[in-house]
């Protein structure tokens, strides 16, 4: 009969050993790699301390959500890949249906107290974790820790692809990159375990490296195309809304790396419009057909507006306590979001503020949200000044330099804005807005070492 297990209770000796064994085996494969590329690839230098930080931030969330708070979705993800790979022993063609996403009542049926009954099973966004997690709870002997260590190491391969494409286009920024792609400790803690950010993170920076390969270095097309396919799947399977981010924000880079190889300013004007309305016919085109084929309030622009207010007036009541926000009331029309765009980013960028910390975790993610802000008002004010001695078109060349640093702001802006209207708790913001940190915080370094590089090639002229 499959024992259900709560807690402590999924810890064990056996769970102890096959950590241990997974624990070296990491550390050798890890050593075998850095050793094989460092001598020409500097950056792997950070391989093994991010490798074990990522592990270090899921196993700290794994201990915290065993001993300190009772139970959490992180055990449920387990005990319901647990169960998943379970009945693939007893019919092993209803286990390849549900792998395959099928979570029909027949198939439901399967489940019995001998294999154990799954949680999430009718929302298909929560159980497309357990589906992805049962192969490493499979290689883990149904171990809860060694499983979180190798899920922790699979999503790990996502961000370290985004940071060796940093230091492919900005070599001289080595150091803030691997802070802000490596070593952030939201990321790290909440990012890293079996739950859902871990895989969203990983597949938003996958689809990313991906697309700047394809679009701007135009190499390994056919190779990138599998990737994007394979992070477009994993991100629609649980968080469809960050896609629409993703593909906004690309069509838009697209545009601005066109245009930067026409040096034709007539001609630029007259494909720039040209170019935004292709943009957006075909933006919304893609949004509304990944949105239908996500099925649930995916599929209408409607029901996704209608779903941001109530989702938003739903966590502002007072049975969330202390730990609420409210940027306002606003209507389930692209007007009405407008309308508050300027306090759901601010609040999808930095908040929780110093001020609104009520435990420790907070205190952490608000001295992030205090860098952000800061870094941001800092770049802020070095473009006001800049603007006015040298002109916009100055700090546009500093600013806009890169195509990364377009998507990344685009792509920062836009998912800050989601995550705002929606969210107005913020233990699910902290949680929600971790595929932009990276992407944010090493962007505000790279134009803060922009507006210096250009600093002193103005003073040696």
């Amino acid at each position: 009969m499959y024992t259900f297990r709560l807690g402590a209770d999924l810890l064990t000796v056996w769970d102890l050993l096959f950590s241990l064994f997974y624990l070296f085996l990491l550390f050798v494969y890890s050593y075998i790699v850095r050793l094989r590329k460092i001598e020409r690839y500097p950056e792997y230098k950070y391989y093994i301390p991010g490798l074990f930080a990522k592990i270090l931030g899921a196993l700290l969330f794994l201990f915290l959500y065993t001993f300190y708070y009772p139970e959490g979705d992180t055990q449920y993800y387990f005990m319901s890949s647990e169960s998943l790979l379970n009945l693939a022993f007893h019919d092993f063609l209803k286990f390849l249906s549900l792998m395959s996403g099928n979570l029909s009542n027949e198939n439901f049926s399967a489940f019995t107290r001998d294999i154990g009954i799954p949680f999430y099973y009718y929302d298909k966004y929560s159980y497309s974790v357990v589906r992805f997690s049962v192969p490493f709870v499979f290689l883990a002997g149904k171990s809860y820790v060694a499983s979180t260590i190798l899920v922790a190491a699979f999503t790990f391969s996502g961000i370290w692809k985004l940071f060796r494409l940093l230091v492919k286009i900005f070599p001289d920024s080595i150091k803030t990159s691997a802070f802000s792609v490596l070593f952030v400790p939201s990321t790290l803690f909440w990012g890293s375990g079996i739950l859902k950010d871990s895989y969203t993170l990983m597949a938003t920076c996958y689809f990313f490296v991906a697309f700047y390969e394809i679009f701007v270095f135009r190499k390994n097309i056919s190779k990138n195309i599998i990737i994007i396919l394979f992070a477009f799947y994993i991100i629609v399977s649980i968080k469809p809304y960050i896609f629409f981010a993703l593909i906004i924000s690309s069509l838009l880079t697209i545009i601005h790396a066109q245009l930067k190889k026409i040096e034709n300013k007539i001609l630029k004007a007259i494909l720039f419009p040209l170019l935004i309305v292709i943009v957006l016919l075909g933006g919304s085109f893609i949004v509304l057909q990944t949105g239908k084929a996500a099925g649930g309030f995916y599929t209408s622009i409607e029901s996704m507006l209608k779903m941001a207010v109530e989702k938003q007036q739903d966590l502002i009541q007072d049975y969330y306590g202390k730990n609420s926000f409210d940027i306002g009331k606003f209507d389930p029309t692209i007007g009405g979001v407008l309308s508050k765009a300027h306090l759901a980013i601010i609040a999808g960028l930095f908040r929780p503020f110093y001020w609104e910390a009520r435990n420790f975790r907070m205190l952490i993610s608000a001295t992030e949200n205090f860098i952000f802000l800061f870094l941001s008002l800092y770049i802020a004010l070095l473009t006001f000044f800049t603007i006015r001695k040298h002109g916009f078109a100055y700090v546009q060349k500093i600013i806009l330099s890169d195509s990364f640093i377009v998507f990344s702001l685009l792509f920062s802006l836009i998912f800050a804005l989601m995550i705002g209207i929606t969210t107005a708790n913020f233990g699910a913001l902290v949680r929600y807005r971790i595929p932009l940190i990276p992407f944010y915080m090493s962007t505000l370094f790279i134009i803060i070492k922009n507006f210096n590089i250009e600093k002193e090639t103005k003073r040696l002229i």
